[in-house]
């Protein structure tokens, strides 16, 4: 079952496609049509609603800045707000659709714009003509078997007539009840507390924080393990190998010992089949990896976004750099490399990574499937950062 989010407008529907976190400070968020280079004349507006301090959802959703994919153009005014919270709400559970819907889906179609201060829901133009040009095809779903909702702002109950798809929402928290009942989550009241935790229920990543304290008391931190670790030989391919690990390749975690940076310990993280034990994020101050010294190169390749990063080396090791404000968990691969490789190598792998309609459809084998065909000598760790 897929929720698909559709903003409802003078020009028709526009579906909300696709919403992929870049969570990197220096790049504005986006709105994409169709999956393309051309963006919507909304994607200024649409970066300060994510930003915080104007905006709601990096501080609702983790990270600094995203992209959305939309199916047709949209150019000015503010009434996408609330179905674009709405998709995010649905993308943070994994339940956003494309648009293209089928038997069992539910349709949330929305207009109206979103106070940034209260999250109540203010008026906007044309409601009328926006359910009109919207009724034939909610019709459709409906016959079709989809559960459908039209949501306008309780400040325009006059515009259209109640029927069974009209749905009258006044905040965002009336908004998400539109949503079926396992993606309602009342984010609001959390982020006044400061105490989000989007994607994960908190039981999960308290038992993994649990796991750590076990961990470090009983000193198995120490140990790494690489006995475990092998590699499959690549069939029918020349000058491509998986290079053997390291024996001495350790994850060094500098930890808080009080709530700043001032004072810290260190820890080396156990490693047991390629993967590093979870770390908290909000204890670290830092985290190297530490490999040969005749080491290449060693790039950090994000699992549930689009990002590609080669990792400045120090005497430490490699620096993994971590990401900032985050409400979810941040999954990775570190990929040691035995050979320098180029940029445009570099930029051909994110290239390779935004092709994927979703971040998460990045695998391991699929990770390494590309770097064998580069010629390169390599090896892949993963690890999670917790957010607590």
């Amino acid at each position: 079952m897929k929720i698909h989010i559709f903003i409802a407008t003078t020009q028709g529907l526009v579906a909300i496609q696709n919403i992929t976190p870049i969570d990197d400070e220096d790049i504005s968020s986006v709105v994409s049509v169709n999956g393309t280079s051309t963006t919507a004349n909304i994607s200024g507006s649409y970066h300060n609603f994510v930003k915080k301090g104007v905006g709601i959802i990096h501080q609702m959703f983790g990270a600094c800045s995203y992209r959305v994919d939309i199916s047709a153009r949209i150019d000015q005014g503010n009434s996408w707000q609330v179905a674009m919270y709405l998709a995010h709400l649905t993308q943070s559970k994994g339940l956003l659709g494309n648009g293209e819907v089928n038997d069992g889906d539910t349709v949330i179609c929305a207009t109206g714009e979103v106070n940034t201060t209260n999250h109540q829901i203010l008026a906007v133009a044309e409601v009328a003509l926006k359910f009109k040009l919207a009724q034939p095809q909610l019709d459709q779903w409906a016959l079709l078997g989809a559960k459908v909702h039209f949501l306008l702002p309780q400040a325009n109950q006059t515009d259209v007539k109640q029927n069974n798809y009209t749905l009258l929402v006044s905040n965002l928290d009336q908004a998400a009840s539109a949503l079926p009942s396992s993606t309602q989550k009342q984010y609001t009241q959390s982020v006044k507390n400061e105490k989000l935790v989007a994607i994960n229920p908190r039981y999960i990543i308290a038992g993994a924080i649990s796991i750590l304290v076990l961990v470090m008391i009983f000193g198995l931190n120490k140990l790494i393990s690489t006995d475990d670790i092998s590699f499959q030989p690549v069939a029918n391919k020349t000058n491509v190998s998986e290079v053997e690990p390291i024996k001495k390749v350790q994850l060094f975690a500098v930890l808080k010992q009080d709530k700043s940076c001032a004072q810290t310990s260190s820890k080396h993280v156990l490693l047991a089949n390629k993967t590093f034990a979870e770390l908290a994020l909000n204890q670290l101050c830092k985290l190297y990896l530490q490999t040969h010294k005749s080491q290449g190169q060693v790039l950090l390749v994000a699992r549930d976004a689009y990002t590609v990063i080669p990792l400045n080396q120090s005497q430490q090791g490699w620096q993994v750099p971590l990401p900032k404000k985050r409400v979810a968990d941040r999954s990775y691969f570190l990929v040691q490399i035995v050979q320098t490789i180029s940029e445009a190598k570099i930029e051909q792998l994110r290239l390779y990574r935004e092709a994927m309609p979703k971040p998460n459809m990045l695998t391991e084998s699929t990770l390494m499937a590309w770097l064998q065909t580069q010629g390169v000598e390599f090896s892949v760790y993963s690890h999670k950062l917790v957010v607590q």
